[in-house]
């Protein structure tokens, strides 16, 4: 994943952001909302449509190694959302009252 898919991304730590933000910022998470069903079910789109355009992917010069791992990338991703190991998180903040 880090190398071919997202090379540089990572994934925050949900607990970092509450802690950075609590530590160092006049802002709180005020509400978390987890969105990893929902990605699921898009990861499973794409993954159909991807197979359904398999041959104009090919046509665009992608070869089957990147298919293959294209692949492995979508239902690797999927199966960790839908396991509840990944999630997507929508975050609210908004800002403390200033403590004196």
């Amino acid at each position: 994943m880090h190398k071919y898919i997202f090379p540089g991304g990572f994934l925050p730590s949900v607990r970092a952001i509450e802690s950075v933000t609590e530590q160092h910022t006049t802002l709180r998470v005020r509400e978390r909302r987890g969105r990893g069903d929902h990605y699921a079910a898009t990861l499973r789109l794409w993954e159909e449509r991807f197979l359904q355009h398999a041959q104009e992917v090919r046509e665009l010069g992608f070869d089957g190694v990147f298919q293959r791992m294209w692949l492995f990338y979508l239902s690797y991703s999927r199966a960790g959302f839908q396991s509840g190991y990944l999630d997507v998180q929508q975050i609210v903040l908004d800002r403390r009252e200033a403590q004196l």
